[in-house]
């Protein structure tokens, strides 16, 4: 099994079951961890995408998900979110975010997969470019 499948593998997991395996992978085989951990996709890595790929994933992202998905999500994403939408869509996601009762874990880490998911089914089609340590783009 390939490190990208090993890292694809995990990145459907939830992030403690996640990092608790890939600390079991580096004591089996030093390294190992660190290298499926730099192919993984991680939520937080969204922000690490282009202007240009972000919109890309913003508008096939449908808007209750991503409402539910940025609910305590790190807040230079949510800002990085905020500045990649029309001025009416970041004030709609702002009120929907603000106004919104409290959302169960389970239900927010759903939807970041999902986000994720469509991260990569956008990454395959060549719609968006992800970049990893081990594929860093150059601008």
């Amino acid at each position: 099994m390939t490190t990208q499948k090993v890292a694809q593998i995990l990145s459907r997991l939830e992030r403690r079951t996640a990092d608790r395996l890939l600390a079991h992978l580096e004591q089996a085989e030093s390294g190992l961890g660190e290298a499926v951990r730099s192919a993984m996709l991680l939520f937080e890595d969204l922000e690490k995408l282009d202007n240009r790929g972000l919109q890309t994933l913003l508008r096939e992202t449908p808007f209750g998900l991503l409402t539910t998905a940025l609910r305590d999500a790190p807040e230079s994403l949510v800002q990085r979110v905020y500045n990649n939408l029309s001025q009416n869509r970041a004030e709609e996601l702002r009120a929907a975010l603000t106004l919104s009762g409290p959302v169960a874990r389970h239900q927010v880490e759903s939807a970041r997969k999902e986000m994720i998911a469509l991260a990569r089914t956008l990454e395959a089609r060549g719609r968006l470019l992800i970049p990893t340590p081990a594929t860093p783009v150059i601008y």
